[in-house]
């Protein structure tokens, strides 16, 4: 029994180390420089010996997309406004501040081509996305409330998280002057994009014409 249980732990740590190991090489190289010889090579093994831990580069990549999202799902339980809108404001400040603060897990999250990786929108209607159920539940809130129009829940998410992820993608493109610009701009075009969910009764900001 206790040789078992040593060697599952031993089995542990090595894929342990393996995963460590292509974290570091992701944060070092990026997506572009992440490949399975360097993995094996930063972990101390060879390439065919960490097929015994990962099935293959794609179980890999599976890993690394979940060990982002799950990073991204810890910043986005941390928010405690009780307010829907701030919610959905706060929660697009956390993902601006996630790909500025940690550049490389925010990639494994949304831009790694993993094959496991959450597909739009039947994996987000079945509920595989914690932080878009959370998200949900805000514009329902805010919906009640009178605060946001009729538009499907999914959409307004949706269409939130691909305004966020598109400034993501010019910023990394140097389209934007400086990190200051960048956020400001972000902000902006956040605030416009919750603002047109709004019912016609309303105008930006909240005031009801």
């Amino acid at each position: 029994m206790y040789i078992v249980h040593l060697d599952m732990y031993t089995v542990c740590m090595t894929k342990d180390r393996i995963f460590a190991a292509a974290k570091t090489v992701l944060e070092r190289e990026g997506l572009s420089g992440l490949s399975v010889r360097k993995v094996a090579r930063r972990a101390g093994m060879s390439p065919m010996a960490m097929y015994n831990h990962f099935s293959d580069k794609d179980a890999l990549l599976n890993a690394l997309v979940e060990d982002g999202l799950a990073a991204w799902e810890q910043r986005a339980r941390a928010i405690r406004s009780k307010d829907p809108m701030e919610w959905l404001e706060r929660l697009m400040e956390a993902f601006l501040d996630f790909a500025l603060d940690e550049p490389h897990r925010f990639d494994a999250a949304f831009f790694l081509p993993a094959p496991q990786a959450r597909q739009y929108p039947n994996d987000f209607v079945a509920g595989r996305s914690p932080v878009v159920a959370m998200a949900m539940v805000r514009v329902d809130q805010a919906r009640s409330e009178g605060l946001l129009g009729d538009k499907p829940a999914l959409d307004m998410v949706l269409t939130m998280a691909t305004m966020g992820q598109g400034f993501i993608s010019m910023y990394r493109a140097n389209r934007f002057s400086d990190e200051k610009q960048f956020r400001t701009l972000f902000r902006a075009g956040i605030r416009h994009c919750i603002d047109s969910f709004k019912p016609n009764s309303f105008k930006p900001g909240g005031e009801k014409r």
